[in-house]
This record gives C-alpha cells, sequence and structure tokens, in this order.
C-alpha cells in the first residue's frame, strides 16, 4: 500500500489507515509505504538512469516490496489533475524499465510485477463531469502508462469528489467506501491465487 500526502491528520491518511485495517482484517498481510513519513526522495538520480540499481535503500526496498506484492493499494490526492509530486517521483524510481518492466524487441513491454489487481484511491474537488472532460487522466496514468505495462491486469479507481466541505457524514461514508472495496479485493485476491493453486 502507497500513501502520498504531507499530512498525517489528512483524509488521505485516514483512508490509507482504513484501507490497511480492512485489509489486514480481510486476512491480508500489508506493507506499507507512506513516503513522506519515511523520507522518499522522489527525485531520480543519474546512477539510476537506464539501470536497475537504486541510488538509496528506501527506493530499494520500495522495488523489493512491489515485485514481490500480490495485489497494490495506492491513495492519493489529485493535485493539477494528476498525482502529487512526490507520488511521480516514485513511480519514475521505482515502476520504471528493468525494475517493473522490460522493453525488448520492436518494443514490446513485458510487465514484470506479480500483481494483478491494483486499486487507486483519490481525494479531490473537481467532479466526476470535469475530470471526463479532460478524458479522465488521473485513471488513465495510473491504468494504461503505470500499471498496465508492469503486468497489472485489472486497475480500479475510487475518486472520492468533492472533499472540500465535506461532512462527517461523508468522510465516514468515504472512508467505509474504501473500506469495502479493500475487502472486496482480497476476497478477489485469494479466489484467483486459491484457483491457480488448484491448478498446479
Amino acid at each position: 500500500m502507497v500513501l502520498c500526502h504531507p499530512s498525517g491528520a489528512s483524509l488521505g491518511a485516514a483512508l490509507a489507515e482504513a484501507a490497511v485495517t480492512s485489509a489486514r482484517e480481510a486476512g491480508a498481510t500489508v506493507t506499507l509505504h507512506d513516503l513522506y513519513r519515511d523520507g522518499f526522495d522522489p527525485r531520480l538520480a543519474a546512477t539510476e538512469v537506464g539501470t536497475p540499481t537504486f541510488a538509496d535503500p528506501i527506493a530499494g526496498r520500495y522495488a523489493d516490496d512491489l515485485l514481490v506484492a500480490d495485489a497494490v493499494v495506492v491513495v492519493h490526492p489529485v493535485w493539477f489533475f494528476g498525482p502529487p509530486a512526490a507520488l511521480k517521483g516514485w513511480v519514475e524510481r521505482v515502476v520504471r524499465e528493468g525494475v517493473a518492466f522490460d522493453v525488448g524487441p520492436g518494443g514490446r513491454v513485458t510487465g514484470r510485477l506479480r500483481a494483478r489487481q491494483a486499486l487507486v484511491v483519490t481525494t479531490g474537488n473537481a467532479g466526476a463531469a470535469t475530470e471526463a472532460a479532460l478524458g479522465d487522466p488521473v485513471t488513465r496514468f495510473w491504468r494504461d502508462v503505470v500499471f498496465g505495462p508492469a503486468g497489472v491486469l485489472e486497475t480500479r479507481r475510487l475518486a472520492l469528489a468533492p472533499v472540500r466541505g465535506g461532512s462527517d457524514d461523508e468522510r465516514r461514508g468515504w472512508l467505509a467506501s474504501v473500506e469495502g472495496e479493500v475487502a472486496t479485493l482480497v476476497r478477489s485476491l485469494e479466489a484467483y491465487l486459491g484457483s491457480h493453486r488448484a491448478e498446479r
């Protein structure tokens, strides 16, 4: 699970906590990467360009955890119709060629992630109609640019908006929605893994 928000008191942080709790209650083992609290440096180092090496142990650990994950959950605010800079840096440093995917002859891309499902939970203030008018850039980024090429077959997004001025009831509803989505993800994952173990 990846959380990107500068405030530990944010709705995003609460959503990530709810997601972790729900996943664990459903029987999953969860590893949380909190980019701000971990002190993750989003800047791609010159030594990392074109190589599968990492300039610091945090990025290396993030990649190791991502490669063995059965599913991925990302929680972030939508800023300027995209992820925050720190999270974009996570993509550039961790979900990159030679780590999360390979590019072969003719530009053929082969994903290296074990995860087959991803859930992206976003908070924002623009409504669905506004995002749709722009071509739904956030969903397309995660599904088509990040996770799809890395081998993830299904990327779902839960877009919570508008959060500005949201009531306590709305906040409770959003937390419950995330809990439900994550519980469903874990059950789906268990069924998938169970069927593949049976096949073997």
